[in-house]
């Protein structure tokens, strides 16, 4: 559909009509007024809208959802009043079961578009609750005397504002009740515009705040920190450089941060800054889900590749022989090793190497008969072309959080290799955003 011609104003001008085909890998809807692309956010498939242009460039422009003219079944109301200011969400318009529909159906034109990958029909997805799920954040911290202070929340949409949060749907309640008091702590420091992050990370029993600082607390906000630890029954924590430079400001001994898996069986305990799924109950169930589908055997011994602390290496080692972690982080590393002891497991050994190096193609694992890759973004391009050809194993379970580096790998197995894809799933690891994981099975066909 055609500009709206209401009028000469710059206003006018910037202002459009248009019919929405598609939804992008970022969950913005795809429209063509006047030939031209427009990404939108907040839009749906199926609708007609009005927007307003916030971007502009030569191939495309950018706008955002003024009025909903023909509004598509999907749409509801968004039960966050943030919604649309803050960038923690992005779907929150859009029905769950339909959120989950768009995610499907990405993962399955990833996977043909990039990989050359016939999928089938895929597995039943993984899900859990639709709020309160999240454990571990990063919210931004920033000095606004105009706006009274500090501001304590997620970065705001397409932008490095912060939106200032009292509440969060999406984090965990213990997280999000501490949300009003943050502020309040913060602007009491003499230093408040040196701090420009919290990381807050929860376990089952416990929570913890690293507060990053650009200048070394005195002693007074030290003692403020304590008390407010203290009296809120959290771990407080100052990190003055690296991940690595982070201490304790609590007094006493503290325990360390620990979630259970198989209904408890397993313990994994975790540093505040360690890799962890943000998504407890979703992690659950998709371990649960990468146990079975290697169908492990008493016999096999297992390589785990990416294994963080121990997230799918311990669960195994129940199952079988041996089990072998690698991970490129040495903290990570040791804290996986200290989980094996700490859960009596002795048949769980992790080592500390570089996944990605030129190194891989020399590299000899031993025997593996099935291999466990849980990568970052990035994929495992070496793995996937330089080590699995060498080791064959008969059965991979790849854990995905990105479906573009996902279908390349496959392609890579595939035709390199002589695997198949046996099965895929989503993972709805992020509910009301754009992100997701994937859990795909690979077979050695030749």
């Amino acid at each position: 559909m055609g500009r709206f011609r209401t009028g000469a104003s710059s206003l006018n001008l910037d202002r459009f009509e248009g019919y929405v085909e598609s939804l992008t890998h970022d969950g913005r809807g795809v429209t063509k007024p006047d030939g031209k692309v427009w990404f939108i956010d907040s839009a749906i498939p199926g609708e007609t809208v009005t927007f307003v242009k916030t971007g502009n460039r030569k191939a495309y422009g950018l706008g955002r959802v003024e009025q909903v003219l023909v509004p598509s079944p999907d749409r509801v109301v968004p039960a966050c009043p943030y919604f649309g200011q803050c960038g923690g969400c992005s779907l929150q318009h859009l029905e769950a079961n339909a959120q989950l529909r768009f995610k499907e159906q990405l993962l399955v034109q990833q996977m043909n578009k990039i990989g050359g990958v016939d999928v089938g029909a895929l597995k039943s997805s993984i899900k859990g609750p639709p709020w309160g799920y999240r454990r571990k954040a990063r919210l931004g911290v920033r000095l606004v005397p105009k706006k009274g202070g500090i501001l304590v929340g997620f970065r705001e949409k397409r932008n490095s504002y912060i939106t200032n949060l009292d509440n969060c749907m999406t984090l965990d309640h213990r997280i999000a009740r501490l949300l009003p008091s943050l502020n309040s702590l913060i602007n009491s420091l003499s230093i408040r515009e040196k701090v420009p992050q919290i990381e807050v990370a929860a376990g089952d029993r416990d929570i913890a705040l690293v507060l990053r600082h650009l200048k070394a607390f005195s002693t007074r906000d030290q003692e403020v920190l304590v008390n407010y630890g203290q009296s809120n029954r959290i771990q407080c924590y100052l990190q003055p450089g690296g991940t690595d430079s982070i201490w304790c400001l609590t007094p006493t001994e503290v325990p360390m941060l620990e979630y259970g898996l198989e209904n408890g069986k397993i313990k994994i305990q975790f540093s505040p800054t360690d890799f962890t799924q943000v998504n407890h109950r979703v992690n659950q169930l998709m371990v649960e889900a990468a146990v079975e589908e290697l169908e492990p055997g008493g016999q096999d011994r297992i390589l785990d590749l990416f294994c963080g602390v121990g997230n799918f290496s311990l669960p195994l080692a129940k199952r079988v022989a041996e089990v072998h972690g690698v991970e490129n982080v040495p903290a990570l590393v040791d804290r996986g090793m200290k989980n094996a002891k700490l859960n009596d497991i002795s048949n769980a050994n992790f080592e500390i190497r570089d996944l990605y190096a030129s190194s891989l193609r020399d590299w000899d694992p031993g025997r593996v008969d099935k291999l466990l890759i849980d990568p970052p973004r990035s994929g495992a391009f070496e793995v996937a072309t330089w080590l699995v050809p060498r080791l064959t194993p008969q059965l991979i379970v790849y854990v995905s959080c990105n479906p573009a580096t996902l279908a390349r790998d496959s392609r890579i197995l595939i035709t390199r290799s002589g695997y198949r894809l046996r099965s895929l799933r989503a993972v709805d690891m992020f509910p009301h955003t754009a992100h997701m994981e994937a859990l795909a099975v690979f077979e050695l066909s030749r």
